[in-house]
């Protein structure tokens, strides 16, 4: 660990190449990377001579020689900076890019150094800090350069970019590395899984290492790490030089590319964070890869390699996109199985999606496994990871002090409320007793084991929220809002929150609709949304964020609306006149719902395919993503019938008992209980065929099956049963029969959600059309993009708010030729682009029927005018 004062003075080495004209954080750490390469030859040479006087033997191969003394870091440093800089660029670089056929690793990625140090002042001042932060540096050198590499704050290409140092050392602790072990990361970057592993062997196994054999074996065939970035070779390479490792195994490799005959069966630890950006060609893709599973993407492709280069035995932990988990397609499938049915699946690790922040927010998951060739995945753990000790935005901020961040606090055992800030402490204890009081865990809990055979049974589907319960806050099929808690008096119109944020405040005020207006006056529905937009992110748990004066959340007062049922909630019939549905008639024969309100724990699931999880519709964020985003689709119990308490009839019942009881509710079917038995249905096609099979036929002959689902499954996966039976009924926590969902109530759920969509398609193709036939093109194109910086080729490229610009012209708006008020009809339109743009971006509070309304107006008043 390094001082306060070391992290200032490498900062001041930054500034100084940035206010030099160097800009780009890959340039500035390759060309310290050299410098400190350069004065780690001149640290050797010291080394060398002192031998030579200890021992009066001459040094038979010396780095350098009287010849070329002067190029050497003692000597040069002390030059005037315009001589130093003829030294540097025309002595120094030649020798180290001769010195690239030489035997070490380091060497061969030194051949094609290039010197961009633009003036000789800035070299003077760059060699002169440098030089002084290495005179404080004795043990700490590779922790000053593993800080250095934390400026890396850009990610470069195919994906690449550097992993956080804890995530890296989280992954190390939980595959506690041997000192026998060889270890590979076949994407390795900057070399820090490699970097990590070795400081852990040191830790763990010093005693070991104290072993001529085992020594050599440390610093010449432990590490193996492969990339085919040129710079990336060499950072590492210095990175490893840095920490202790002379000759680790960095070399150039495009793994996926180059067969891996050559590697097959080689480590028997593999570390890594491949690069997943997108598809390989299958001719640029190495054949043995393809013969596994045939696919294009590359994050599947690594996970292949790793297969193929493990030793049996041997374990990996992999940092996966989420999309590895629960992909649809053959190949993401068809490698699930293989690692469940063929290997050993250890655990599934879930990383907070802003992880990785400012480089991507992609979310992302840990695979831990074995290869072993004959199966023996038994239970497969899991961990929901909420929180790594960082902000999860762009500034990833430090949310506790440094004592108690990282996998090992040096502070020790973290508190309950330091553990909310900091989860890879208590994540690793818990994948260490993962076959002991980890088995009996609740599904509920933030980490569980899940049974080979449930894994089987859901398609090998490995996404932690196929599995986890959570929290779905429903009453009495719809979810808790700020309008519920104004009607239980927990909130009142004009109320203050308040919520804190990266050292930020925020405020918002309770409106009368139960909405939440900001300080600048836009208004919000939902907390989430509200928090989101205050603080300019888009991953915040509003419900956890705002509080009231006191300190209350918002969400500790949609536990206390739930826990008591007697404040402001409405009855099932009341429910149901609430979203137009009928209401239960009141007789002996209803079955009530279990509980007025109930907090529902739902098996989420994060979608059918990778498209798909971007479009769902949700009213409230699942708790790992902490926002309104579009996680997690409809489930059963989302549907205003689907707990709303069942009409039925017993076994016993007459067919006019049955017939009455539907035809003046108007039903098709009813459920037949005894007691809380299903015993099946009865339909109208099921009363007429048992009548027409026999005249007086008793009531049990038509009673047909009855397909039944659980509240908290994926309204999507009992669309085929729909298709079948057209209805199907409803259990709820309890296992009670609680509600009936039929084909007309999911088409009008969907409905809802999808004509939103068409209505924008349709005033968007009718405002093309009017501006297409009044306005010429090259005129439209001038107004949307005067200064040309935009692909605007044709009208279809055009959008809402490109209409708005072309029609807030006076002369455009004449050749239209409408008379109609042009400020009430753009400001009609930008209230319409608003709306749109809050649509697309997947809000999943329904979109309130004004709003609907808005859209169909200004359709037809474009049926009317247009041209």
């Amino acid at each position: 660990m390094i001082t306060g004062e070391l992290k200032s003075k490498v900062d001041r080495v930054w500034d100084a190449f940035w206010s030099g004209g160097i800009s780009n954080p890959l340039e500035v750490t390759e060309q310290i990377t050299y410098l400190l390469f350069i004065k780690r030859l001149d640290e050797i040479q010291t080394r060398k001579d002192e031998q030579v006087n200890r021992t009066g033997k001459p040094d038979p191969d010396p780095l350098f020689t009287e010849d070329n003394r002067e190029l050497r870091w003692q000597n040069f440093k002390a030059r005037s900076p315009e001589a130093m800089y003829g030294i540097v660029e025309q002595g120094v670089f030649p020798y180290l890019r001769a010195m690239g056929g030489g035997d070490s690793t380091y060497s061969h990625h030194i051949r094609d150094a290039r010197f961009t140090i633009p003036t000789p002042n800035l070299l003077a001042k760059v060699v002169s800090l440098v030089d002084a932060i290495s005179t404080e540096w004795s043990g700490t050198e590779g922790d000053i350069y593993e800080y250095m590499l934390t400026k890396l704050a850009t990610a470069g290409q195919n994906g690449q970019f550097r992993t956080p140092r804890h995530i890296i050392e989280l992954m190390v602790e939980m595959t506690q590395p041997k000192p026998d072990d060889e270890v590979c990361d076949p994407a390795c970057g900057t070399a820090g899984f490699l970097v990590q592993t070795a400081s852990y062997v040191k830790r763990e196994h010093s005693k070991v290492l104290l072993g001529a054999k085992q020594k050599t074996h440390f610093n010449g065939s432990m590490f193996h790490g492969f990339d085919f970035d040129s710079t990336m070779l060499r950072i590492g390479s210095m990175n490893m030089l840095l920490h202790g490792i002379e000759n680790p195994d960095i070399r150039y490799r495009d793994s996926l590319a180059e067969p891996a005959a050559s590697e097959s069966e080689r480590y028997s630890l593999i570390l890594a964070n491949p690069p997943f950006a997108g598809s390989l060609d299958y001719h640029s893709t190495a054949a043995d890869l393809l013969s596994l599973v045939k696919t294009k993407k590359t994050e599947l492709l690594f996970l292949t390699l790793t297969l193929r280069i493990l030793k049996p035995g041997g374990r990996a932990a992999i940092i996966v996109p989420d999309g590895v988990l629960f992909g649809s397609t053959k190949a993401h499938k068809e490698l699930r199985r293989i690692l469940v049915e063929d290997h050993k699946l250890d655990g599934v690790v879930k990383l907070p999606s802003g992880v990785f922040k400012p480089y991507a927010g992609v979310s992302t998951s840990i695979l831990l496994f074995t290869r072993t060739d004959a199966g023996g995945t038994d239970n497969v753990w899991f961990y929901d990871v909420q929180a790594d000790g960082f902000s999860l935005d762009d500034k990833r901020t430090p949310l506790l002090l440094e004592d108690r961040l990282g996998v090992r606090p040096t502070a020790g055992s973290l508190s309950e409320a330091d553990h909310t800030k900091n989860n890879l402490p208590d994540t690793l204890s818990r994948w260490l007793d993962r076959g002991g009081r980890e088995c009996s865990r609740a599904r509920s809990e933030q980490s569980f084991c899940v049974p080979k055979s449930d894994i089987v049974a859901q398609g090998y589907d490995l996404s932690l929220n196929r599995y986890a319960e959570r929290p779905r806050y429903l009453t009495v099929g719809g979810r808790v809002t700020m309008v519920d808690l104004m009607g239980a008096a927990l909130l009142t119109e004009g109320m203050q929150l308040v919520f804190e944020r990266a050292g930020a405040s925020y405020s918002a005020r309770v409106t009368a609709e139960g909405w939440l207006e900001l300080a600048g006056g836009q208004q919000f529905p939902s907390p989430n949304r509200a928090a989101a937009a205050a603080a300019g992110e888009g991953t915040i748990d509003g419900w956890e964020a705002w509080a009231l004066e006191d300190g209350t959340t918002l969400d500790q007062l949609r536990h206390k609306f739930l826990d008591t049922p007697a404040v402001g909630i409405p009855s099932p019939a009341d429910a149901a006149l609430a979203k137009h549905t009928p209401a239960e008639p009141s007789n002996s024969d209803v079955a009530p719902p279990s509980v007025t309100v109930q907090r529902n724990y739902a098996t989420q699931h994060p979608g059918i395919t990778e498209d798909a999880r971007q479009i769902q519709s949700v009213n409230e964020p699942s708790r790992e993503e902490y926002e309104d985003a579009p996680v997690v689709g409809l489930t059963v119990g989302d549907l205003p019938s689907a707990l709303g308490g069942v009409v039925f009839v017993p076994p016993s019942a007459t067919f006019d008992e049955a017939i009455t009881r539907m035809v003046i509710n108007d039903y098709s079917q009813l459920p037949v209980l005894s007691g809380r038995n299903l015993r099946g249905a009865v339909t109208w096609q099921s009363i007429a065929r048992a009548r027409h099979a026999n005249n007086n036929p008793p009531f049990p002959r038509a009673i047909v099956q009855a397909r039944e689902a659980s509240y908290n499954q994926d309204l999507i996966d009992i669309l085929p049963i729909l298709a079948e039976s057209e209805f199907v009924l409803v259990r709820n926590q309890r296992n009670e029969i609680a509600g009936i969902v039929t084909a007309s109530d999911v088409a009008a759920a969907y409905g809802a959600m999808s004509t939103p969509f068409f209505l924008i398609g349709e005033l968007d193709k009718r405002l093309r059309q009017v501006l297409a036939s009044s306005i010429k093109f090259s005129e439209v194109q001038g107004l949307c993009d005067p200064e040309g910086n935009r692909s605007i080729k044709g009208f279809n490229d055009l959008s809402i708010g490109d209409y708005q610009r072309v029609l807030e012209n006076k002369e455009a708006w004449e050749k239209v030729g409408w008379s109609l008020d042009r400020k009430i009809f753009i400001e009609r339109l930008d209230e319409i682009r608003q709306i749109r743009n809050d649509l697309m971006h997947f809000n999943p509070e329904p979109l309130p029927h004004n709003s609907t309304h808005k859209i169909r107006h200004m359709i037809n008043v474009l049926r009317e005018y247009g041209n």
